[in-house]
């Protein structure tokens, strides 16, 4: 694996509160972040232009709404900071997830009345789902780490079915792996998902069934490999031109870059940062002629799949240490 020799600037966008595990984040319209937390059941917006504003809370569920920790945050097509959310009841010391809800998130603009959140409907047969990913603005598919495969899911109907199953989507041998398919994107001609303890970025062709909204996608051929590099990867952004791929290892640190020819599927991946804690999740911005590379990192808060040997935060655990950083590589931003 190479190091890519770009400059790479990082700013510190936000202090998200220390004690806290964020799995995923959406960037809304009006130019804020919505932050999901896994720990627990709380969204959080903040202005990534404004260093010094605070995180505002927006929404907690209660014990009522059957969740305790929200992993995911999708917008719906077609609407205006409108989202679905994906919650679970999980316990981050014995890494185990279960009962999983999609919910429908309307936010106002500038966030002056509360949001607006309905619940669309319970999956409970499945495991790990690490996102909830639009199709359409009526079915969306779910990667689950736990029964290796993608499910389709309904959100008028409730209805979920098993799209894909495949063995690289397996959890890959060894002490100390806990996930195996975990993040996942979806373009008009390949769904792109990372198995974090195999360490792979992986594609599958689709077709969109643009006649059957109820279905809206089906395969059309079998999974390829594009890299082996990427062990312990969280987090999957893609860029527009699907010539370049982003994600983290929450173990060591880094944000790789994995150079994609889009014809072919050959790849190149190197590290563009290093030295940060615990990234969980990344998503690209493009705003005012700039490529952006956000990055949500996490506190000292210790799960089953940090070892007290390896949490970065054991150390310094009495600071506010859980942070939101912005990227900007210069090989990016001279390609625009």
């Amino acid at each position: 694996m190479a190091e890519d020799g770009s400059h790479q600037d990082v700013v510190l966008v936000t202090q998200l509160p220390s004690d806290s595990w964020f799995e995923a984040f959406a960037l809304r319209p009006n130019g804020k972040i919505l932050a999901c937390r896994l720990d627990e059941p709380k969204m959080y917006t903040f202005n990534p232009e404004d260093q010094n504003a605070t995180p505002e809370l927006l929404h907690s569920f209660s014990d009522e709404d059957e969740t305790n920790g929200l992993v995911d945050a999708e917008p719906i097509p077609g609407t205006n900071d409108e989202y679905f959310l994906l919650s679970t009841i999980g316990d981050l010391n014995n890494v185990q997830f279960t009962d999983p809800i999609i919910w429908r998130v309307a936010l106002s603009p500038d966030d002056s009345s509360p949001p607006k959140i309905t619940k669309i409907c319970a999956i409970p047969d499945t495991g790990l789902c690490a996102a909830v990913i639009a199709v359409t603005d009526r079915v969306v598919i779910l990667p689950d780490s736990t029964k290796n495969c993608i499910w389709r899911v309904d959100t008028q109907t409730g209805e979920a079915a098993i799209l894909l199953a495949d063995d690289t989507m397996k959890i890959a041998n060894g002490e100390g792996n806990f996930f195996g398919l975990n993040r996942i994107c979806v373009t008009d001609e390949f769904i792109w998902f990372t198995n974090t303890s195999a360490g792979t970025l992986c594609r599958i062709p689709i077709e969109r069934l643009h006649d059957d909204p109820a279905t809206a996608i089906r395969i059309k051929g079998p999974v390829e490999i594009l890299t082996e590099e990427i062990t312990d990867c969280d987090g999957l952004a893609l860029s527009r031109d699907q010539t370049a791929a982003y994600t983290c290892s929450y173990k060591d640190g880094f944000i790789w870059k994995v150079n994609i020819d889009p014809s072919s599927g050959k790849t190149s991946t190197s590290v563009v940062v290093r030295n940060l804690a615990s990234p969980t999740a990344v998503e690209l911005s493009y705003t005012n002629g700039k490529e952006k590379l956000f990055v949500v990192c996490c506190g000292e808060i210790q799960t089953g799949w940090i070892q007290d040997k390896e949490n970065p935060w054991k150390d310094i655990a009495d600071i506010n240490s859980a942070v939101t950083v912005q990227v900007e590589t210069r090989e990016i931003i001279e390609s625009i």
